[in-house]
């Protein structure tokens, strides 16, 4: 199968975007916080993650144990990463306490400040997610069900797929992370549960709406081409989401809850969103092909634990300069993504040196077997 370098591409985007919002300056995010409505790059990152998911793995589902390790081996790649941007973060936060004030404050870090070793028991359950350390588990959680996802698309079933999505989110729409407070308090004593706003078994449906529209657009070869007329509607539609988000606040103040458990506002919001990227892509093919969002994309995983670990630093240092004057935002933004290109390097090389030593064991087997 060749690989389509533009979804590396998105991803690459979507990356460097998540990286210029956590910067929180007052000029680059007026374009990149939530360009398209309500959704932001978050939204489409765990999207795309599923669609891609589908695209990769799908082509094993005829060997259910290869599809089954496959996937897992991966979701506990995730999870490793996860768990050591944590510890490389508070490592470097209890070397280095500049920031300790507002690491408490606003990145939501207290527990790991006053009992990080419950703190990092916590987190390997999943169960502590400091600032920043809770997209990957929007990934994550998700990925771990998939190879019953793609067993039920592959023998017909994907309203099923569909259903269990759906009711998944439902039910996280009234079941929340209190009834774990009274058991968590006695297990844990000196911290108190710190979940994310972001609720993965909400988020999960965006997961698997790019699971189920790379099925649609793989399996069954549908292009998604419409009418003028309905493609005049659709962006109508986004135009309108648009406006509504950024100049009548007021008109979505219901809906401002609907981040955290994925609003029908927001799914609807997300789809209208990915139609417009897929025209884009289409149309602009160059601008998802270029070299460095590309190369970002390739090792995106990697490359978002890295940014996770260094947000800890480089915000509360540079917001000062950030939100007063645009030059420094933008220039702040520039840095950060540069250096986005050191994960993405040292993974690349890592790779290399892996796939040259399965090579040569390869080549030394044969040479044996003569």
């Amino acid at each position: 199968m060749t690989r389509n370098l533009a979804y590396d591409g998105l991803r690459g985007w979507l990356l460097i975007i998540i990286a210029s919002n956590h910067l929180f300056g007052n000029f680059v995010t007026q374009f990149t916080r939530t360009p398209l409505g309500f959704v932001s790059a978050a939204e489409g990152f765990v999207f795309l993650s599923g669609f891609v998911a589908y695209l990769v793995y799908g082509r094993l589902a005829e060997n259910k144990t290869t599809l089954k390790q496959k996937i897992w081996q991966r979701s506990f790649t995730i999870y490793r990463f996860h768990i050591i941007a944590i510890l490389i973060t508070f490592l470097l936060v209890w070397l280095f306490p500049f920031f300790n004030p507002v690491w408490s404050d606003f990145y939501n870090a207290a527990n790991w400040l006053n009992a990080p070793l419950q703190s990092f028991v916590s987190a390997l359950f999943l169960l502590e997610h400091p600032g920043f350390h809770d997209i990957l588990i929007l990934y994550l959680i998700p990925m771990i069900f998939l190879p019953f996802a793609i067993m039920a698309i592959k023998n017909g079933k994907v309203i099923f797929v569909a259903l269990a999505s759906f009711t998944v989110w439902l039910l996280a729409q009234f079941i929340d992370a209190e009834f774990l407070v009274t058991p968590f308090n006695q297990i844990f004593s000196d911290i108190k549960l710190n979940v994310s706003h972001f609720d993965p078994f909400a988020w999960q449906i965006y997961f698997y709406m790019g699971v189920i529209l790379s099925y649609l657009k793989f399996d069954k070869g549908c292009t998604f081409e419409f009418s003028v007329a309905v493609k005049v509607s659709l962006l109508g539609c986004i135009i309108a989401m648009f406006i509504v988000r950024h100049w009548y606040p007021e008109l979505m103040q219901p809906y401002y809850v609907g981040h955290g458990s994925a609003s029908l506002v927001y799914q609807a919001n997300l789809l209208l969103a990915a139609y417009l990227i897929m025209l884009l892509m289409r149309k602009c093919t160059w601008l998802f092909t270029l070299k460095y969002p590309v190369f970002l994309g390739q090792h995106a995983l990697p490359v978002f634990a890295f940014h996770c670990i260094v947000i800890y630093f480089l915000m509360p240092a540079t917001h000062q300069f950030t939100t007063q004057h645009w030059y420094w935002d933008v220039l702040t933004c520039a840095v950060f993504v540069l250096l986005l290109a050191i994960p993405a390097k040292l993974d690349a090389l890592w790779r290399a040196r892996k796939k040259l030593q399965q090579r040569n064991k390869s080549d030394k087997n044969a040479a044996e077997a003569t």
